[in-house]
Parts: C-alpha cells; sequence; structure tokens
C-alpha cells in the first residue's frame, strides 16, 4: 500500500479548523444572545412601556441570567443605544419586506396597486417594532441622552426609508411630488397609528386608507413621467 504523506502543516491547519469552527459557534451563540435580548428589550416597550422597563425584566424576557445580560450591555443606556440601532434595521427591512412586489416595473401601475401599498403602511405602524419605537420617541422628548441618539438615528433612518421607497416603488421614482406623496402616506398612517383609542378603528382606518389612496392616484397621475 502507498503510503501518502501528509504536508508537514496539515495537522496544525486540521487544529486550526477545529479552533475555528469552536470559535465560529461561540460567535454565533453571542450574537443569538444579543438579539434575544434586543427583541426582548422591543417586547417589554411594547407590553410595559419605556418608563417601567428594566434590566432585569428584559434578561427575564430573553431568558437569559442577569451576568449574561451585563456581559453584553453593562448598563440600561447600552441596552437603549442598541435597541434604537436594532430597531433602526428591523424596520427598514420589515418595510421592504411589506411593500414587496407590489409595484412591478413592467406592468402598469394601477389604482388597486396604490391602495395595496396604503394598506401595507397601515400594518406596517401596527407592527411591535412601530410601537416600540414610538415609546423610545415620546421618553426621548424628555431624555437628552435618549434624544441625542434618536436625533441621529432619526436623520439617518429618513434617508434610508425614501432610498427604500424609490426602490420597491420604480414607477415613483421620477414623480416630482415623491416626497409629499410619502408624507401624506407616513403622517396620516403614523396619526393614525397613535390614535389607538378611538372608535370603529377598522372602519375609520378603511375610509382614511381609500382617501389617501385617491390622492395617491391623482398625483401619480399629475406628476408622473410621460
Amino acid at each position: 500500500m502507498i503510503e501518502v504523506k501528509r504536508p508537514k502543516n496539515a495537522k496544525t491547519r486540521a487544529k486550526k479548523a477545529r479552533a475555528m469552527t469552536g470559535e465560529g459557534w461561540q460567535a454565533e451563540k453571542s450574537a443569538m444572545t444579543r438579539r434575544a435580548i434586543l427583541e426582548a428589550a422591543v417586547n417589554c416597550f411594547v407590553e410595559e412601556g419605556y418608563a417601567k422597563t428594566t434590566t432585569a425584566m428584559i434578561a427575564a424576557d430573553a431568558g437569559v441570567s442577569r451576568g449574561a445580560m451585563m456581559h453584553h450591555f453593562p448598563s440600561r443606556s447600552a441596552v437603549m443605544e442598541a435597541v434604537v440601532g436594532h430597531l433602526h434595521a428591523r424596520r427598514l427591512e420589515e418595510y421592504r419586506d411589506l411593500m414587496a412586489n407590489i409595484d412591478t416595473p413592467d406592468q402598469q401601475l394601477t389604482r388597486a396597486d396604490i391602495r395595496r401599498s396604503v394598506q401595507a403602511a397601515w400594518e406596517y405602524v401596527n407592527l411591535p417594532s412601530f410601537v416600540a419605537y414610538q415609546e423610545l420617541l415620546a421618553a426621548a422628548r424628555t431624555d437628552p441622552e435618549l434624544g441625542e441618539l434618536i436625533g441621529e438615528v432619526e436623520r439617518d433612518f429618513e434617508q434610508q426609508f425614501l432610498r427604500t421607497v424609490k426602490a420597491v416603488f420604480p414607477h415613483w421614482k421620477k414623480v416630482k411630488a415623491l416626497q409629499a406623496a410619502h408624507d401624506l402616506v407616513q403622517f396620516v398612517m403614523n396619526g393614525m397609528a397613535v390614535s389607538y383609542r378611538f372608535s370603529n378603528r377598522k372602519k375609520r382606518a378603511e375610509r382614511v386608507i381609500d382617501l389617501v389612496t385617491d390622492q395617491l392616484a391623482s398625483i401619480y397621475e399629475i406628476d408622473r413621467p410621460t
């Protein structure tokens, strides 16, 4: 039998590969724990509100020990900073998912398509991420540190959000009044979402969705490129 000689450093490479596998799993486990903590913070904001949420509550909701919590986030402010960034990415991702495949570039944009986008915008502002972010915005009004953090992220979010709108709605990309149309949808939907106590919420929301759809259809017909 012919003996196949392995390179001198083969064993060394094998050891490194096994070590990297272990390190990779630890890194993945750490990332999973961190994400669980951030998702738990969002849940606590939705269920209990920002003011009542403590690091102990977040740790309990995430199913991690206080030690693990402190390892990833040594203070409440560290958690809040991470949650703001987490919600920034999550809200953009959720918006893209909700608006996907509504506006098809090679097909004519119809009123039904526009209404679907407005309906999706209403669903968007009823997601837990929106509720949690509203809790942060309300707290930021009287919390200078949180307010500064939110302000920085909000400016970046607005820019990325508008770029996302142009990406998922190709027919609107060259409409001159795109910014105004975008603001119309967001301001109206946000306003309805925070007015969650009004009666006959579903029926009244449907009427507003129809009105906003009519306005958007008019803007598109007048302003779309020929």
